[in-house]
Parts: C-alpha cells; structure tokens; sequence
C-alpha cells in the first residue's frame, strides 16, 4: 500500500506565497525593465551590452525570437565578446536549435579558445543530451585553463551519476564544495546520493542544500521522505509542512502526509482531505486516488472506495493492489 514517487528536477523551485499576486508583481517588473533598456538603447543604440541585458529579460520571459535578434545585435556590434556567443547558445537550445546553439560556442572558441566558460556551456548542453564523452572532455579542457572551477567538477560528478559510477561522483561533488561552499546544487545531489544508500549523511547534505536556498523544494521533499522512510514522522510531517507553507499544491507533499496520516496517526478524516487535495493538484495522481480508496475502505464508504480504484486502474491498468481492492 506504500507507494510514493520522487520527483527529482534539475533545476530551483520558487516557493510562491500568493501565486496570482507573485505573476503580476513579476510581470509589472519585467516590463518596467524592458521600459528601461528600451530607453536607454534609444539613447544609446551601439552599446551592445544594453542588447545583451535586453536578450537575458527577453530570454527569462520566454520571448525567444525578439531575444535571439537583440543577441545576435550586440555580436554585431562587437564580436570579440565571448559572453554574447554564450547568451546566444542559451537560446538556440531553449529554442531546442540544439545544432546551431554549439555552433554559437564554436565561434566563441574562436574568439578565445582559453574560455573556461564556453567549454562549460559545452560541457552543460552535452550533458543534458546525455553525450557523456563530449561533457568529460570539455569538462577537462575546461580544467586545464581553471583547475579551480566549482563547476567544472559540479558537472563531472553529475556526468559520473549518470554513468553509474557514485563513487567518484561523490569526490567530484564534495570538490566543488570544497570550492565553493555556498554551492547548493552539488549539496542538493549529495544529499539524493546517500538517501538512495540510506546513509544519515543525507540529512546533513539536503539541510545544506536547504540552508542555502530556503525555497529548495525539491532538498525539501528528499529530506521529509528520508525521514518518513527511516521513521522519524514528526521530522518528516515538519519538514511537508514546510514545502506547503511555500507550495500548497505540491501534490507530493499533500500525498504523504496524508500517508502518513492513513498509515501511523488512523486520522481517516485528515487523510481523506489531503488526498483529496493532492487529487486536486495533480488529477493523474494514481497513488493518491488508491490511498484515498483505501481510506474510504476504513470509513466503510464502499462506493466511492471503488470509484478510487476504477479510477487507478484508468490511469494505471497494471495497478495489482487497486484491482484486488476493487475485486
């Protein structure tokens, strides 16, 4: 009847407190921004650094095209800068022009072929399209002109994960570390790291991770299932507790507290609310409508336990304990 998913991205969640005031506030702000570059490149229209904090705002708010054109402006203007080449590559392969977005890189290795920072990008863009060999050897170049690169060693640890070999992964991201204390990503997979081994140091490692990005919601949500899978419930209900305070609709979160709640406490009546809720966040959440059959089961309400299992088996049709429930 356990059954949890974990959901790990790559990426830094922000918490939002009031969600539909948070995207006026943020759009109000991205224009008042745009308002002002847009002012100050009509008084200023061959600074090229002004087309390059033009194409990172276009960029964050999803304007592809329009950022694409004010990038490739500020390499029109000046060519020798290798950090447009790289703003360029960001978004060919946000526009999923993975091809062309190297071939941006290529040129800012033409530029100058000491950037740490390109074989970087490089290193990153390979990564994602799992081309292990490509991101070791831009990864080493990389460290051949910074031998001191947190993320240098950040992106080896990863490449290393993926290709199964955690030991050294694990050396890689305590290197970047040592390197750069505050660095949250590498504290963050440390952390994923020894929970998978069940190793206690996970704690430490998720909490750093947290400690540093407060609205590390997915350090948060490793760390309340660390300590719900070695029993420490008060631990792991705080630590959910705080993923909702910043995310209400985190349908992870909602689910296992009401697990743990159907589970440990016998509270039917809150369990059947929070699973209900994570329903409400996610209604392709199969595990959350089989807890909630369950707990319709023990508060003798049959039909709508059964509704809850036709429904698993909708979205789930090899689902065996939601077919022997509903048999």
């Amino acid at each position: 009847m356990k059954c949890f998913r974990i959901v790990f991205v790559f990426v830094i969640i922000f918490g939002l407190i009031s969600c539909t005031q948070e995207k006026k506030d943020n759009k109000n702000e991205i224009k008042d921004e745009l308002s002002l570059l847009d002012v100050k490149i009509r008084q200023e229209p061959k600074n090229a650094d002004l087309y390059y904090a033009r194409a990172k705002v276009l960029l964050d708010n999803g304007n592809l095209k329009e950022s694409l054109l004010d990038i490739q402006t500020a390499i029109d203007i000046n060519k020798k800068e290798v950090r447009y080449y790289i703003r360029k590559a960001d978004i060919l392969f946000t526009s999923g022009e993975t091809s062309l977005a190297f071939d941006a890189l290529q040129e800012a290795l033409k530029v100058n072929p000491k950037s740490s920072e390109v074989h970087l990008k490089i290193a990153e863009f390979a990564l994602l399209l799992k081309d292990y060999d490509k991101t070791m050897f831009n990864v080493n170049e990389a460290l051949k002109i910074d031998k001191l690169s947190s993320q240098a060693y950040y992106l080896r640890g990863w490449t290393l994960k993926e290709k199964g070999d955690t030991i050294h992964a694990v050396e890689s991201y305590k290197k970047a570390i040592e390197l750069k204390p505050d660095y949250e990503e590498p504290f963050e997979e440390l952390g994923l790291l020894y929970a998978l081994k069940g190793d206690r140091l996970a704690i430490d490692y998720l909490t750093s991770a947290i400690n540093i990005n407060p609205q590390n919601l997915n350090a948060m949500y490793a760390l309340g299932l660390f300590y719900q899978d070695h029993s420490m419930m008060q631990k792991a209900l705080d630590t959910y507790q705080d993923i909702i305070n910043i995310e209400p609709k985190h349908a992870d979160a909602l689910h296992n507290v009401g697990y743990i709640n159907l589970v440990f406490k016998k509270s039917y009546t809150d369990a059947l609310t929070l699973f209900t809720k994570a329903i409400e966040a996610d209604t392709n959440f199969y595990q959350a409508y089989f807890n909630r059959g369950i707990t319709y089961e023990h508060l003798n309400d049959y039909s709508k336990a059964q509704a809850d299992f036709k429904k698993v088996l909708e979205i789930y049709p090899e689902h065996k304990l939601a077919k022997e429930h509903l048999n």
